[in-house]
């Protein structure tokens, strides 16, 4: 993703959607910069692979900058572990 992020202008708006498949979970932890301290569940290695792309490219996770009540925040869920699947 770098590679194709890496050429667009800064003058330009970059918007990544769709299903990165990861966890970044509830804090930022040493990605304050790209993390709005309002995430859900436990990080996992993809989840960490996405904050290091949008500490990379200056970018954020714009759901974790707001703050939504639990159920709002599950919106798309697996009932066994309450992982979060489809929310942007």
């Amino acid at each position: 993703m770098i590679s194709v992020t890496g050429n667009i202008p800064a003058s330009e708006l970059i918007v990544v959607g769709g299903d990165l498949n990861g966890h970044i979970g509830t804090n930022g932890d040493r990605y304050d910069a790209v993390h709005g301290g309002y995430g859900f569940g436990e990080r996992n290695a993809d989840g960490e692979r996405i904050l290091e792309f949008c500490d990379a490219m200056e970018l954020i996770v714009t759901n974790t900058c707001y703050y939504y009540y639990r159920v709002l925040r599950a919106i798309c869920c697996q009932p066994v572990d309450g992982s979060l699947i489809c929310f942007m």
